[in-house]
């Protein structure tokens, strides 16, 4: 049994898991700060750091967490699109199968409503975007037509989201172990696509580790890092198979929000801990957010909750989710389990 607290108004909610209070303690601590060393998590969580590694290993071997490193999809470092795909009803497994083969696509979440698949993308940049990505996802079998927003300002994103697991005091420490990003406009150097094929399989790579596999010096491997996680170039999270998260079902909002309250929109919707997307896009909704709720009735609460701090939103699409196929590049099972195949 395990038993945990969401913030949306459940008090508490227990169910049959494989995951113990502990095992969910040492996920927060990494989705807060995915690089920390087992030395650095100890004293805050009050475990020696061995046993932190092996119960992380344990987890890994069960199929049930993964630490991923991609592009931060910041605007002026890369590109970020949220596409949503029509399909011929006829060939839906065939394109879904086709979509996730795409090493273009970072995530394929199947949607309900207007959208049959929800995309993340993530681009260099526009050009390559619009030139590359969209026509290839333009031509796989059954895709009957895309509609793209284009993210031009992220205010939060899966790197942030965490369980609540932990007390206000640990998670303050543990933020101090993160690298504070300072967005830069800058360019994805060459040297770091080699480091981005290692930290997409594994997020928790030591810079000796990456030197071993990349060729280059162990030296060089973590100045880089350093720069490109300060400047946002590079994230890395830790997933948890969503199945066993206690809060199965992702859920997105498509909004629109006038020009001069949509930044408070944001930072009243940044407070709610199971927030794992929000930023603001091009098209009719110029403000997209997602969740990780537990119930469906949560989504009558937050919904409630947003339009009674702000009357005047004006909600225009609610997208439950159906089931993650892939997620930053990570296959996963009908449970949300990653299945070890990684195509990006």
């Amino acid at each position: 049994m395990w038993k945990y607290h969401l913030k949306m108004g459940k008090i508490a909610s227990e169910s049959q898991s494989p995951l113990s209070d502990e095992d969910f303690e040492l996920i927060s601590a990494l989705q807060i700060s995915p690089r920390a060393k087992w030395s650095e998590l100890g004293p805050i969580l009050g475990r020696h750091p061995s046993t932190l590694s092996a119960r992380w290993e344990r987890l890994r071997a069960q199929n049930l967490v993964w630490c991923v490193g991609h592009l931060g999809g910041r605007p002026g470092l890369n590109c970020a699109a949220l596409i949503e795909v029509e399909a011929d009803p006829a060939r839906m497994e065939e394109t879904q199968r086709a979509l996730c083969a795409l090493p273009e696509v970072q995530s394929v979440d199947g949607a309900t409503r207007h959208a049959d698949f929800r995309l993340i993308c993530l681009s260099p940049d526009w050009l390559t975007m619009s030139r590359e990505v969209l026509p290839l996802i333009s031509a796989v079998p059954g895709v009957l037509r895309i509609k793209v927003s284009v993210c031009t300002k992220i205010y939060t994103s899966a790197e942030h989201f965490h369980f609540d697991a932990l007390n206000k005091q640990q998670e303050r420490e543990l933020k101090r172990l993160a690298p504070a990003v300072h967005p830069q406009r800058t360019i994805v150097p060459d040297a770091l696509w080699p480091c981005l094929d290692v930290l997409q399989r594994d997020g928790r790579a030591t810079a000796k580790q990456i030197a071993e596999v990349t060729g280059q010096h162990p030296a060089t491997v973590a100045r880089m890092l350093r720069r490109a996680l300060e400047s946002g170039m590079l994230f890395v999270r830790c997933e948890l198979a969503t199945n066993f998260s206690g809060e199965p079902l992702l859920v997105q909002w498509f909004a629109r929000v006038s020009r001069d309250a949509i930044d408070a929109v944001a930072d009243y919707l940044m407070t709610m801990r199971n927030l794992r997307l929000c930023v603001q896009t091009t098209g009719e909704a110029n403000l997209i957010f997602n969740m990780q709720v537990r119930d469906p009735v949560d989504i009558a609460q937050i919904e409630h909750q947003l339009m009674s701090a702000f009357p005047h939103i004006d909600i225009l699409e609610t997208c439950v989710g159906i089931r993650s196929f892939k997620r930053m590049g990570w296959i996963l099972d009908e449970e949300g389990r990653p299945t070890g195949e990684v195509v990006a």
